[in-house]
């Protein structure tokens, strides 16, 4: 290291303003600077015209020799002043400061440049030795020693120890790296050696300076952002064109963590957060340019809507976590059976979609589907659970079932409702007649919801007659829906989309309030009382105010509870013992009635029977349909009226036809009866007329 003479140790740089406040002084020795009308700016100027960041002043230096100062207009990340900065009267971007410069940041508002031999012995002594530029010395063998300073300026801070200030690109932690339009590495700073060890050695093909030389006919001044990666980190390069100069100056700024963040948003918009799976948004992506490469070589590819049979149950049995977990194992074992061309997205809930790319038939996606489901045979260990699952599967095939993805999407799902309206667990293609179906229960919906509103629904009662004595226990109320441009509409049409709806809940609350009206009607034309039967929905038995619901439509009405018998299935009592037999139980206590319908299928849970305060046991129509072809039946219907002898119940055998069925049904010792052999259900005046014929014959129980 070069030190330097004692004279040559007590130079100053000093920065004088003119403005209309007065002239204000500045001593310059720190290696960067910043002036403007911001108070956060090293040299504060409030005056007309300033940016808030007008000019940026850098020491300088140069082959380890000298320094001066470098004005540069604006700031360094290239954000110019709003009216620009003269020196000597010439508009510039960027000049190294010479003694006597006159800096002109607007009309008003100028500043004059100074280089100056400090003769103060006493401060001389105390300063520290570090470099100076060859130009510094031209500046002082030029400086006159008559040079006057204002008095502000002799008064002010002598120098402060140089030897621990360098300039601001010394110092600075941004890489900064020069090069020359001959492609010659003019500078780079200590940060630039300490990111870019290897800079000296690539030179040219070192991807910070890959490309630079191609672009040296930008204007002077140009700045060009670009982006470029090294290993594992990225990193912003600003680039300046100093044409002029014939230099290309680069700023160098880290970006690793902002690209690290960007690159995680980005993949939290396409993927799933929980599987991992990519998502709706990334597979629309995909299979946009999967459809347009088949259907230029003229591929198959199958869309496979996947979803987890009872996953409902076992969340709310299991609780969310367990549940988030198989839908990660389910996520897994997809992806495990998947070959590399192919794709499996998450597409919400517990559904997913897989996408068999390039396959050679349709039986090719259906022996996948077998493949997966046979894997599912085994049970799944999680935590101390041990769970069985299983899956059901609807495919649409490119181009059979649509060339549009978006009518694939919906032929596949079409086809997954209809594997899980035939028993879930299995798999099923796709075809016309789904889509039929589909529309035609949309329509159904739709009309269904103006059903009520319209007055299209009608009852009609069936009634139950004891065989033995002729007497007419009661009528069941039966729904029927009398559409003006479809007709009579079957029961298991819509009765199906009510319940899949919700709307079985506002259609059970008529009917049960219709034929309480009825046969409150059929009392006041001084018919002998009836029992009135109502079928009750899984829904409504499950609802919380069904018993004030019952209890109300008693009272407006006016019929007395005893009248009343409503009927359940097995299967409803399933869904939830504890709840069904409170609710039973509470309108047991009213004074209804209450029965078993269709017993001897489903469930057939003979010990709950005790339990629940039925009053009559209906034997199911498919039973009594199976009597005289499979005597096994027989025994069923024996033991059925067995167990209701024993319970004190009412037994009943419901879609008789023939008579040799109510043949076996007397002889089974079942003796009442309700179906077409005595009676098809008949509207509200047949049914009157019916109940007059039987009141004047006195045959009533």
């Amino acid at each position: 290291m070069l030190y330097l003479t004692e004279k040559e140790q007590n130079i100053q740089h000093i920065l004088t303003f003119n403005v209309t406040s007065g002239e204000r002084v500045f001593y310059l020795d720190k290696p960067q600077y910043s002036i403007g009308r911001d108070p956060n700016n090293s040299l504060f100027v409030n005056a007309k015209g300033i940016s808030r960041q007008h000019v940026t002043l850098i020491k300088k230096y140069t082959d380890n020799s000298h320094f001066s100062y470098i004005i540069i207009d604006g700031s360094l990340e290239g954000h110019k002043s709003k009216n620009g900065v003269l020196v000597n009267g010439e508009k510039i971007d960027q000049y190294e400061l010479k003694h006597g410069d006159i800096i002109y940041f607007t009309r008003y508002v100028k500043a004059h440049y100074y280089i100056v031999e400090q003769t103060n012995r006493e401060f001389a002594s105390k300063s520290s030795p570090d470099l100076l530029s060859n130009s510094t010395v031209s500046y002082l063998s030029s400086l006159s020693k008559e040079t006057q300073i204002s008095q502000s300026a002799k008064q002010a801070s002598t120098l402060v120890e140089i030897k621990n200030l360098a300039s601001v690109v010394e110092l600075s932690p941004i890489p900064i790296v020069e090069i020359n339009y001959q492609g010659s590495i003019t500078y780079f700073n200590p940060s630039a050696n300490l990111k870019f060890p290897d800079l000296q050695k690539k030179q040219l093909k070192h991807p910070l300076l890959q490309g630079l030389i191609n672009q040296k006919d930008y204007n002077n001044g140009s700045l060009v952002i670009r982006e470029f990666d090294l290993v594992d980190q990225s990193f912003e390069q600003h680039i300046h064109y100093l044409a002029k100069e014939q230099l290309i100056r680069s700023y160098v700024f880290d970006i690793t963590q902002r690209k690290k963040a960007e690159n995680e948003l980005k993949y939290r918009a396409f993927h799933d957060g929980l599987t991992g799976l990519p998502n709706r948004v990334f597979f629309d992506q995909h299979i946009s340019l999967i459809s347009k490469k088949s259907e230029r070589h003229q591929k198959l590819f199958a869309i496979l809507f996947f979803d987890i049979d009872s996953f409902k149950s076992i969340n709310d049995t299991l609780g969310h976590n367990i549940g988030d977990k198989i839908l990660q194992y389910f996520a897994q074992r997809l992806t495990s059976q998947i070959r590399k061309s192919d794709f499996v997205c998450r597409w919400g809930g517990d559904e997913f979609v897989v996408l068999l790319s390039e396959i050679e038939n349709p039986e090719q996606a259906g022996k996948f589907s077998q493949r997966l489901l046979q894997t599912f045979e085994h049970p799944l260990q999680i935590e101390e659970h041990e769970i069985y699952l299983k899956c059901s599967i609807g495919i649409s095939i490119y181009p059979h079932d649509g060339t549009e993805v978006e009518v694939l999407l919906k032929n596949a799902d079409v086809a997954l409702y209809r594997t899980k309206e035939s028993g879930r667990n299995n798999y099923q293609f796709y075809n016309p007649e789904m889509g039929l179906e589909i529309r035609q229960n949309f329509t159904l919906e739709n009309q269904l919801n103006q059903a009520i509103k319209n007055e299209e629904l009608i009852l009609y009662y069936q009634p139950q007659i004891n065989t033995k004595t002729g007497r007419i226990y009661g009528l069941e109320a039966l729904i029927r829906w009398k559409n003006p441009e479809l007709g009579f509409i079957k029961p298991n049409k819509f009765i199906p989309i009510a319940e899949k709806t919700g709307l079985i809940v506002p259609i059970g609350e008529w009917v049960l309030e219709t034929a309480c009206q009825q046969n409150k009607k059929w009392q006041q034309m001084g018919l002998t009382p009836v029992k009135i039967s109502v079928n009750l929905s899984t829904q409504q038995l499950q609802q919380p105010n069904l018993i004030e619901i019952v209890k109300n439509t008693l009272e407006r009405v006016g019929l007395e509870p005893q009248w009343l018998e409503l009927e359940v299935t097995e299967s409803m009592l399933m869904k939830n013992i504890s709840l069904a037999n409170k609710t039973l139980q509470k309108l047991r206590g009213m004074g209804v009635y209450i029965s078993m319908d269709d017993f001897g299928t489903g469930y057939s849970c003979i010990n709950h029977l005790p339990k629940f305060p039925f009053t009559t046991l209906k034997v199911a129509q498919d039973c009594v349909q199976n009597l005289t072809e499979n005597p096994e039946t027989s025994a069923i219907v024996s033991a059925t009226v067995a167990l209701g002898n024993s319970l004190d119940l009412r037994v009943i055998a419901e879609g008789v036809e023939n008579q040799k069925q109510l043949d076996i049904l007397q002889k089974l010792d079942c003796l009442e009866i309700q179906g077409y052999l005595l009676s098809h259900p008949l509207n509200s005046d047949q049914a009157t007329e019916f109940l007059t014929v039987y009141q004047e014959q006195n045959i009533f129980c």
